[in-house]
C-alpha cells in the first residue's frame, strides 16, 4: 500500500513538471526536509519571540536588537560569502571546502572580535556599562560564532538536507530553551546576551565535529572556492550594513521602545521570507550543475508561479495579522499596521532566485553591481526617510528599495 501512494505520488510530481517547468520529485525530496525543519524553527522563534514580548521590558528588547545589528555588521569580518561558495564548491566534489573554510572565517572573524573591542571601549567611556560587557561578549565568541555556520555548507553542498535541517534545528530549539530559562529569572541584558552566544557558539562548534568525524569530508580543495567566496563576502558587505542600519537608525533617532515596536511588526515576515528561502537553499546545489541556457529558458516560469503563490500569501496575511498579534503579541498591537506593509517586501522572494542563478554560474562582475548599487539605494532612502517618518519611513525605504533591486537583478539575467 505504501510503495502503491510513493507511486501515485511520484507519477504526480513528474507529470506536474510540465505545468511548473521544475524539477519537482527533487523539490520534494529535499524539499520535504526542509519544510519540516522550517515549521520546526518557526515554532521555536514563535516561542521565543512570544517569551520576549511577555517577559522582557520594550526598553531592553530594544536595546537587545540594536546590540545584535551592531554584531551583524561586525561579523562582515568573518566573510559570510564564504558559506556559499563552500555550497557550490562540495557540490563540485571539493570537500576540502570545509574545514579551509572553518579556518579562514575563523582567521578574518578576529578583525570582528578587534571592532566589538573598540566599541565596548566607547561606550565605557560613555559610561553605558550593559553595553560595554555585551559588545566584550561578542569580541570574545564572535570568530567561533560565524565559523560554526560553516557545516551546513557542507551539507547542502552534499544534498544532506535532512542531517543539515535536523542539526540547525536541534542548535535553534536548544539555544530557545536556555534564552528562555534565562528570560525566567532575570531580565538583565548582559546575561540575555552572554547566554545567546554561548549556545550557539558551543551547538554550532559540536555539529561542526561531528560532521568532520561522520561524513569524514575529503581533502580535495579547489583554491577558486576561498577567493570566490571572499568575492561574494567583498560584495555583500554594504547589503549587510543596509540590512541592520535600520535598527540602528531607528534607536538612535526614536528610541528602543519604538525599535522594539518596529523588530515586532517584522518578526512573521521574517518567519515566512526564511520560510520561502528554503527554495533557493534548494536551488542553489541545483544551479550549480545547471548549464545558462537551462536556467535562462526554465527560471521566468518558476518565478511568475512563485508571484502569485506569494500575492496570495501577503492577502491571506494581510487578514489575519490582527488576530495573531492578539493571540501572540498583545502587548504590541501597535506593530499591526507597519507589519502589514512590511508584508509587500515578500514580492523580493523571486528576485533573490534571479539572484541565486546568477551566484550559481559565479558571474562575478555582475553579482557586484548588484550587490553593491541595491544596498546602497535602501542605506539611502533609510537615511532620509527614518528621520523624518520613523518606522513608517524604514518600511517604504524598503518596500522601495525592492523595486530598484528588481532591474538590477533582472538586466543581468537577461543577458545571461
Amino acid at each position: 500500500m505504501i510503495k502503491k501512494l510513493k507511486l501515485l505520488i511520484y507519477n504526480f510530481l513528474l507529470k506536474s513538471q510540465k505545468i511548473t517547468g521544475t524539477d519537482n520529485v527533487y523539490i520534494a525530496k529535499h524539499g520535504f526536509y526542509l519544510i519540516a525543519g522550517q515549521f520546526v524553527s518557526v515554532i521555536a522563534a514563535i516561542l521565543s519571540s512570544v517569551a520576549f514580548a511577555r517577559l522582557l521590558p520594550k526598553e531592553t528588547y530594544g536595546n537587545y536588537q540594536y546590540i545584535l545589528s551592531i554584531m551583524s555588521i561586525l561579523a562582515i569580518a568573518a566573510l559570510d560569502g564564504i558559506n556559499k561558495s563552500v555550497v557550490q564548491g562540495v557540490a563540485r566534489g571539493f570537500e576540502g571546502a570545509l574545514k579551509e573554510g572553518f579556518r579562514v572565517k575563523l582567521k578574518w572573524g578576529l578583525f570582528g572580535s578587534i571592532a566589538s573591542i573598540a566599541i565596548a571601549i566607547y561606550f565605557w567611556f560613555s559610561g553605558n556599562i550593559e553595553f560595554t560587557v555585551s559588545f566584550l561578549i561578542i569580541a570574545v565568541f564572535m570568530p567561533l560564532f560565524k565559523s560554526g555556520e560553516i557545516y551546513q555548507s557542507y551539507l547542502d553542498g552534499k544534498k544532506l538536507f535532512g542531517k543539515r535541517v535536523a542539526y540547525t534545528t536541534l542548535v535553534q530549539v536548544i539555544s530557545t530553551i536556555l534564552l528562555f530559562v534565562a528570560l525566567l529569572f532575570t531580565k538583565s541584558l548582559i546575561v540575555l546576551i552572554l547566554v545567546y552566544f554561548v549556545s550557539y557558539t558551543g551547538l554550532r562548534l559540536f555539529f561542526v565535529f561531528l560532521v568532520i568525524k561522520k561524513e569524514k569530508p575529503k581533502n580535495e580543495n579547489d583554491p577558486q572556492i576561498i577567493s570566490y567566496g571572499k568575492h561574494l563576502s567583498l560584495m555583500g558587505i554594504v547589503g549587510l550594513i543596509a540590512q541592520q542600519i535600520d535598527k540602528i537608525l531607528l534607536f538612535y533617532f526614536v528610541g528602543p521602545i519604538q525599535l522594539a515596536i518596529y523588530s515586532f511588526a517584522t518578526i512573521p515576515v521574517e518567519y515566512l521570507t526564511s520560510s520561502l528561502q528554503s527554495i533557493g537553499e534548494i536551488a542553489l546545489p541545483k544551479f550549480s550543475t545547471s548549464s545558462k541556457e537551462k536556467i535562462k529558458q526554465t527560471l521566468p516560469k518558476k518565478l511568475l508561479l512563485s508571484i502569485v503563490l506569494i500575492i496570495l500569501i501577503i492577502l491571506i496575511y494581510i487578514i489575519v495579522a490582527p488576530y495573531l498579534y492578539k493571540i501572540f503579541f498583545p502587548q504590541y498591537m501597535n506593530s499591526v499596521f507597519y507589519s502589514r506593509l512590511f508584508s509587500l517586501s515578500l514580492l523580493v522572494f523571486p528576485i533573490t532566485m534571479l539572484r541565486v542563478s546568477l551566484q550559481s554560474q559565479m558571474m562575478t562582475k555582475e553579482l557586484y553591481k548588484i550587490s553593491i548599487a541595491s544596498p546602497v539605494i535602501l542605506i539611502i532612502l533609510l537615511s532620509v526617510l527614518t528621520p523624518l517618518y520613523g518606522i513608517l519611513g524604514v518600511v517604504i525605504a524598503r518596500l522601495l528599495s525592492h523595486v530598484f533591486y528588481f532591474f538590477l537583478a533582472w538586466i543581468p539575467f537577461k543577458k545571461m
